[in-house]
């Protein structure tokens, strides 16, 4: 629990910050990872939809966020994908354990979560309207960079601070922290100090550039270079505090949230309604992607991802065609 205490004291707030208070089903001190959380609150213009609902416990060694995934900021729909009502069960270590290696992310669903609880998914979108095109790049997404996907989850693909967190950024200060990536790491904002004693406030950069186009495969489209700037951030879109803790940022550009985990997942994504996922393809992080399906095309995704497409059909893939 070292991590998140440590988060507890020293995580910036504001005069409308409303971090310190507990969800409604977690009693004061039960569990200290709850009070990193807001009090989420319906939206009196999303009243065709049921109210936003997250519950934070602590179970053991690890954090458990629960929610349904209803936003609390007024839902402005982008899709044909009615907003629906998700039974999400986030599971992170209080104690995130660095991977020896940057861990490739899963591309068909979550990888990380808003303190709203909401779902934040990787910077590319499934077949559907550009072949996992960069839905920020491709201006499909709202002003806090969400949508519904074809399960009509809402999720995220890139982080606004006060749409993730509920706290207004204030100029001059670091950014709150907005989220918890599924290996436990947290997420802040792009506003961060450069040393201990916060002399000096930077914005954060992203170390991917754009090598290509960015509307038909997003993954293909960046590379990461990196920088020695100490406002680059490295391959994973994240680097080690002037505490000695590592956390992610989000940024202004590609991956927008995470590029890779830094930390060993040890549970899968939040999502358990069995809902298509909208996103796919793997990231190039160094790691060569798996393909198990017959004569796959290099980059696709393929058997067992959940989605009948590129070169699967029911003799190769049964699991994602029959």
């Amino acid at each position: 629990m070292t991590l998140l205490l440590l988060l507890l004291a020293c995580t910036p707030k504001s005069a409308d910050d409303t971090s310190g208070d507990t969800a409604d089903s977690v009693a004061q001190g039960d569990c200290p990872a709850a009070d990193l959380f807001p009090t989420v609150t319906a939206n009196a213009a999303n009243s065709d939809y049921p109210d936003p609902s997250v519950q934070v416990a602590c179970d053991g060694d690890e954090l458990v966020v629960t929610s349904n995934d209803i936003p609390w900021f007024e839902y402005v729909a982008l899709t044909p994908n009615e907003l629906t009502a998700m039974s999400y069960e986030w599971r992170i270590p209080l104690d995130p354990v660095e991977a020896a290696e940057p861990i490739a992310l899963d591309l068909l669903g979550d990888d990380a979560f808003a303190l709203v609880g909401l779902a934040v998914n990787t910077p590319n979108e499934a077949a559907e309207p550009e072949p996992y095109g960069d839905p920020v790049y491709n201006d499909i997404v709202d002003a806090c960079y969400g949508h519904t996907g074809g399960d009509g989850s809402y999720h995220m693909h890139a982080i606004d601070v006060e749409c993730a967190s509920m706290v207004a950024p204030t100029a001059g200060a670091p950014s709150p922290l907005v989220g918890f990536a599924l290996d436990g790491y947290p997420i802040y904002g792009p506003e961060a100090c450069l040393d201990e004693a916060c002399t000096e406030v930077v914005t954060m950069q992203s170390g991917w550039v754009q090598t290509g186009d960015p509307t038909t495969y997003a993954w293909d489209a960046y590379a990461y270079e990196g920088s020695d700037a100490e406002d680059v951030l490295d391959q994973c879109n994240g680097r080690v505090e002037p505490d000695g803790t590592y956390a992610y940022h989000a940024t202004a550009t590609f991956p927008y949230v995470i590029g890779c985990y830094h930390g060993e997942v040890t549970t899968g994504g939040g999502q358990d309604t069995g809902g298509p996922p909208d996103s796919g393809g793997p990231p190039d992080t160094g790691m060569p992607p798996v393909i198990d399906c017959a004569d796959a095309e290099p980059g696709m995704p393929c058997c067992g991802d959940g989605v009948c497409d590129g070169p699967e059909d029911v003799d190769n893939c049964p699991e994602d065609c029959s």
